[in-house]
């Protein structure tokens, strides 16, 4: 799939020369759209993961979750597998520490030996979405394997800057949409 990684790169390149000024402004318009879902009233595990490099900021988001009596996930990386597993966070400074490609995650001591059946939310990073719900990842597959096995029930929200918001990628049969996508300016059904 030459073309996708060729988007990526752009996207990601694209991406990286954001002022971290805009980065921040965007990311509290996105989580504060986040927080008003409707979905969140009857929510209560909810994967999150840890922002870094320019992605829309989720540090304070998850602070905010766990300040409200949320369960919070977050993933980490299973690289023989290709795969995520996911450990509960109750604190984000001593539960994780730098992992797999420079991402914090969750600490081995706290890491589950199965991921929950019952997550109702996962909140999905990408270098660009669809306004149909398909992504471009970071190359490595571990989202789409991971919401392939675990994401039958849960919602799913990708994250992403507006002019990140693409009419056509290349799909491919393992590639999972998500439900919603909020931007900075909307929040937009999939499906």
């Amino acid at each position: 799939m030459q073309q996708k990684e060729e988007l990526r790169e752009k996207y990601l390149k694209e991406r990286s020369q954001i002022s971290q000024n805009k980065i921040s402004s965007w990311s509290k318009k996105i989580n504060s759209r986040f927080l008003k879902l409707p979905h969140l009233k009857n929510a209560k595990k909810i994967m999150a993961y840890a922002s870094m490099r320019k992605e829309i900021e989720t540090f304070d988001l998850m602070e905010e979750l766990l300040d409200q009596g949320f369960l919070l996930y977050l993933p980490f990386t299973k690289k023989d597998v290709i795969d995520l597993g996911i450990a509960h966070i109750n604190d984000l400074d001593s539960d994780l520490k730098e992992g797999v490609y420079g991402v914090q995650e969750p600490v081995p001591a706290i890491r589950e030996e199965k991921v929950p059946e019952d997550l109702d939310l996962i909140i999905v990073p990408g270098a660009c979405f669809t306004p149909s719900g398909y992504r471009i990842g970071y190359g490595g597959g571990y989202y789409d394997s991971f919401l392939s096995k675990h994401a039958d029930q849960a919602l799913k929200v990708g994250f992403c800057y507006e002019r990140f918001l693409v009419d056509s990628i290349p799909v491919e049969n393992h590639d999972v949409p998500v439900d919603i996508i909020i931007t900075e300016k909307e929040t937009i059904k999939t499906n």
